[in-house]
């Protein structure tokens, strides 16, 4: 044992004798026992508060037991408690422990939502989400490409091949006639009569050029969901489904003309009211409420037809009444604007020119514009940009040769058609003027002086584009010339629209330039596109490849009929046509049968043709050479009469007969057409004599 142990032992050793023999020696008395044994419970009471404040302090409290101090400790409880070193630095650990501790488990929540976040977005990054379909097609989990395939393998056969018919009533849906008849043929009948006479529209998608774009729609279903943050949005879509909207779009033009045939067939058209302006005053134009197929109809029904999975439809037509959008009232409105503001006349400047028009100058000009939506329209007045552009510069552009004004078209690398010219100088800019008059010029006081309207002018290029030219008035539409034609044959309309995009931005070259309707667009064959159609062959009407390549031919020869140009050759149909002008027909056939025109100008011309479903157009394009043309027409004379001929059809019950073609006698005539220049000087005669054979009257039998 070491020595300071035994010296503990020692010491406690000592202390305990001393306690016996204190015990021993004390002989207390009962009082005396009864002071001890109180004295004792003090003492144990103190202790007991010594070890509770103790255990107080212990905690980081101060509170004191004795009755004199309650006071104090009660009100203690509502100020700060003093600390001692020990309680302070517990205090301090625990405080940097517990904000520790919440900013470790928020890290750790935003690096699992990082992680999570990170793998949806490697997972779906490049997905269309879960729940997403285009129409039938489930697109949910795949990528553009992968959605782009399913959707196209799943329309594009429909929309190619899918065929709506409508018909104009019930009894005509159960007894159809074979095929569009009354349409089959067109040049037997005028354009007016076939509509008389139709009943029925079949509808492919070409006619209309519908299609669906695939690549939008599945755009817009990559995006479902993701605006609305990637996770929530593909929890909606899941959850809820998110369906893209499925359609086709189509050629709005083509749609329009197809609702207004059906128009005027079933229902009638609306005509709001409008103001003509004539000698320089506007008056009010009648107007009509509507009963119409409306080309919204007609679309759903053409969506529901190419985009289902009946190859073909039958709708009966339904027309949806239409009420005026420009009334009496406010046709009178715009008319009386109009003569106030025109009453005094303008005058426009430009450089050291002006020109003052008159009340009936600026009316020439002047057309209506409705705008608006719902049931609420307005009716405005406004200048024609394409005649208010020709005025001036035919008024302001003197500063430009056009005795010697010479202009040259060419093609560049892409088929855009590029304008030379040797004009010089500047040019009026015409669309600033249009601006200023449609913003400004309209009042509703009667003016008593005209307003000056300055005209700014730009530097002429010497190259420019097709549109560029026209707007500064370096070329201009010298001759235009439409036909129209019912939409029911799919194949003679694709022959028409075939042959004017072959023919369009052709050029005739300046001084004796010749064009050639074979040389431009060679024979009608079925590696062209064209398709066998109804013609006129050897005096009949059959089905030939290129049938209705005739009708682009008139169009043509009338547009450069009525410009003026020599014509070369021409031949008439076998058959007189009504829908043409008497004497002006142009029949095709490659090699014979051929168009050939001349331009006798100095200055190119370009012809451009176009189209919609039920007409085309032959426009010539070039310097205005001001050629005055004139036509006389002969009498018409008799010809070989018609005979009548009888065919079969064991679909029809027997007893039972139908006119098929009505029968007309052979016949001819002499048109002279004159042609001057601007001064009035001839400069040729061109006789044109047609003659007809008899159209047989074909009467069909029922033998069923």
């Amino acid at each position: 044992m070491s020595a300071q142990s035994a010296g503990s032992a020692r010491g406690r050793h000592a202390s305990a004798s001393r306690s016996r023999t204190m015990a021993q020696d004390a002989k207390p008395s009962r009082s005396a026992t009864r002071g001890a044994q109180a004295s004792r419970q003090h003492t144990a009471a103190k202790r007991a508060k010594a070890s509770a404040g103790q255990t107080q302090l212990a905690n980081g409290l101060y509170t004191q037991g004795t009755r004199e101090n309650r006071a104090q400790n009660s009100r203690a409880k509502a100020q700060p408690v003093p600390k001692t070193a020990a309680s302070a630095h517990k205090a301090a650990k625990r405080k940097r422990t517990f904000p520790s501790r919440k900013l470790a488990v928020a890290g750790v929540l935003v690096l699992a939502l990082v992680v999570f976040f990170g793998v949806d977005s490697l997972l779906n990054g490049n997905k269309i989400y879960s729940g997403v379909t285009i129409g039938d097609v489930s697109v949910g989990g795949l990528t553009k490409d992968e959605a782009i395939d399913c959707v196209s393998s799943e329309y594009a056969q429909r929309v190619s091949s899918n065929v709506a018919t409508f018909f104009t009533s019930e009894d005509n849906l159960e007894h159809p006639k074979s095929s569009d008849t009354d349409a089959n043929i067109e040049e037997q009948i005028s354009y007016e009569e076939s509509l008389a006479n139709r009943t029925q529209w079949t509808v492919p998608a070409s006619e209309v050029e519908a299609t669906l774009d695939v690549d939008s729609l599945v755009s817009q279903a990559f995006q479902a969901g993701r605006e609305e943050g990637s996770v929530f949005g593909r929890i909606k879509a899941a959850l809820f489904g998110w369906d893209v909207p499925l359609t086709c779009t189509y050629n709005d033009e083509q749609v329009n003309s197809l609702a207004d045939q059906m128009t005027q067939a079933v229902g009638n058209k609306r005509v709001n009211y409008g103001i003509s302006v004539s000698d320089g005053v506007a008056s009010v134009t009648d107007g009509n409420d509507g009963n119409e197929v409306t080309s919204s109809w007609l679309v759903d029904h053409l969506n529901a037809t190419f985009l289902g999975t009946d190859s073909s439809t039958k709708t009966v037509l339904e027309t949806e009444y239409l009420p005026l959008q420009a009334t009496e009232r406010d046709a009178q409105r715009v008319a009386d604007s109009v003569n106030a503001s025109i009453s005094a006349g303008a005058t426009f400047s430009y450089e050291d020119q002006s020109w003052s028009a008159s009340a009936t100058d600026l009316g020439n000009l002047i057309t209506t514009d409705l705008s608006g939506e719902g049931d609420h329209w307005t009716l405005s007045p406004k200048f024609d940009e394409a005649k208010t552009k020709s005025a001036l510069f035919s008024a302001l552009h003197s500063n430009i040769d056009s005795e010697g004004l010479q202009v040259s078209f060419e093609k560049d690398d892409s088929g855009a058609i590029q304008v030379s010219s040797n004009a010089k100088g500047t040019a009026p800019v015409a669309s600033d003027v249009l601006n200023t008059l449609n913003t400004t010029f309209f009042v509703s006081d009667t003016r008593t002086q005209a307003p000056q309207i300055e005209v700014p002018s730009a530097e002429i290029p010497s190259v420019l584009s097709f549109e560029d030219a026209k707007s500064f008035g370096l070329i201009t539409d010298v001759s235009s010339f439409t036909t129209q034609y019912s939409s029911g044959n799919e194949a003679r309309v694709n022959n028409i629209h075939t042959a004017a995009e072959l023919l369009s931005n052709s050029i005739a070259k300046a001084n004796g330039g010749s064009w050639s309707f074979n040389d431009t667009a060679g024979e009608a064959t079925p590696d062209k596109g064209y398709q066998a159609a109804g013609a006129i062959v050897g005096g009949e009407y059959s089905d030939a490849i290129g049938g209705g390549i005739c009708q682009v031919a008139t169009t043509v020869f009338n547009s450069v009929y009525l410009a003026g140009y020599p014509v070369e050759k021409r031949y008439n149909h076998t058959l007189y046509i009504e829908s043409y002008p008497k004497g002006r027909d142009a029949a095709i056939a490659y090699p014979d049968l051929d168009l050939v025109w001349k331009n006798d100008t100095a200055s190119d011309v370009l012809l451009v043709m176009s189209y919609t479903s039920t007409s085309v157009t032959a426009t010539l394009w070039g310097v205005d050479p001001g050629y005055q043309v004139s036509t006389e027409y002969g009498d018409w004379k008799k010809g070989q009469p018609y005979s009548t001929a009888y065919k079969t059809d064991n679909t029809v019950a027997s007893g039972k007969e139908y006119v098929e073609t009505t029968g007309v006698d052979g016949s001819s005539i002499t048109i002279v057409r004159t042609v001057k220049d601007r001064d009035g000087k001839v400069l040729h005669e061109d006789s044109f004599t047609s003659t007809y054979a008899p159209k047989n009257k074909v009467i069909v039998k029922g033998t069923a």
